[in-house]
């Protein structure tokens, strides 16, 4: 969406509102500004699309995920605890480009807060086996980059599209979270006997896949 610029008059007593405004929400005054009338005039900008896939998303999500209210205007942060030990906590955050590039649309970025080696190594070998079992059922080529306590994902249109409306991209967000969440919880759930492990993100994988996982 291209920008230009404009001369217009304001009372200082609205510029001043705006800029508080502004502030809270973690944007400048022209933005906001182009938010607002974008808003009243019924003009889909890329800041409205991404919170109106935001909501979407989190509309979905059930009970068990805490919304991040410090997640940047371009980010959806929200975190879920797993029942291991001293019960960590997994972060979800949903980063949205305003210019999708191709078919990629953002990141998925996965991350704990922990300093346990041994909780890290077996989130290494989760990692690896939900990457296997995405690789092994998805066509598409998926970006991945995997670190100790880190999964960063590529997120895309749905396969063979370049557009799609929000509600749809909000939909299979949430389902790939979901999806994601219940194999890593049942992960951990059965540490002790990692063939059975293994076999429950295989299991919860699938499952997924019904909901069209394999499509973002």
């Amino acid at each position: 969406m291209s920008k230009s610029v404009y001369s217009i008059v304001l009372s200082d007593e609205v510029v001043r509102a705006v800029d508080v405004m502004a502030v809270r929400l973690g944007t400048n005054r022209s933005n906001l500004i182009n938010q607002i009338l974008a808003e009243r005039v019924s003009v889909m900008t890329p800041e409205k699309r991404m919170r109106d896939i935001f909501e979407s998303i989190f509309a979905l999500m059930d009970d068990s995920f805490i919304k991040d209210a410090a997640a940047p205007g371009s980010a959806l942060s929200m975190r879920s605890s797993i029942a291991y030990k001293y019960k960590p906590t997994v972060r979800y955050s949903v980063e949205l480009t305003k210019a999708p590039e191709g078919e990629r649309i953002g990141n998925l970025r996965i991350s704990f807060r922990t300093r346990s080696q041994a909780f890290m190594e077996m989130l290494g070998i989760f990692y690896r086996l939900w990457i296997m079992n995405e690789r092994q059922y998805t066509q598409r080529r998926i970006e991945y980059k995997a670190e100790s306590d880190r999964l960063t994902r590529g997120i895309y249109f749905p396969a063979g599209r370049k557009t799609a409306d929000t509600q749809l991209i909000g939909e299979l967000i949430s389902e790939y979270i979901k999806a994601f969440d219940k194999a890593l919880k049942a992960f951990f759930a059965y540490a002790d006997d990692i063939e059975l492990a293994s076999a429950k993100v295989a299991e919860f994988y699938r499952l997924g896949l019904k909901n069209g996982i394999s499509d973002i």
